[in-house]
């Protein structure tokens, strides 16, 4: 498959391999068949790590570890992270922010995003190159 793929084609994939869903280096140097020195190239240039924190800081992502935990004391497990104080560091996160967060624009986008792609593919793919530049454009002026 990865032969297929053009490199640009291959850097978009990484990066969503590495920002959302949190993948290693190496596990995606060894799908996408591309060195880890490319790799660590397209992430320093391309602020991964930056983009990688603010994911793991939104709404949605804190609600999937949320559930997750919550599946673990259903199921009679201890549970690992403190939920008030995740909470509390949220509501301070949300009170800082004088505009609409990037992490909320991002959630957003997301959820559009996989709606759109199942009505329609095509455009889905449109929208989505304009949501990722709309969330750089957004992380620019955070940052």
């Amino acid at each position: 498959m990865s032969n297929l793929l053009t490199n640009q084609a291959k850097k978009v994939m990484a990066e969503r391999m590495f920002v959302e869903d949190g993948m290693t280096a190496k596990a995606i140097a060894d799908q996408l068949d591309v060195s880890e020195q490319t790799l660590s190239k397209w992430r320093n240039t391309g602020r991964w790590e930056d983009k990688r924190a603010e994911m793991l800081a939104s709404p949605h992502k804190i609600r999937e570890i949320l559930i997750k935990e919550l599946k673990t004391v259903a199921e009679g497990g201890v549970s690992v992270i403190d939920a008030d104080a995740l909470a509390k560091i949220n509501k301070v996160i949300e009170t800082l922010s004088s505009s609409t967060s990037t992490q909320i624009v991002f959630s957003v986008f997301k959820e559009f995003d996989n709606w759109m792609a199942d009505q329609d593919p095509k455009t889905a793919v449109l929208f989505t190159e304009y949501h990722k530049q709309f969330i750089l454009f957004k992380i620019n002026q955070e940052g």
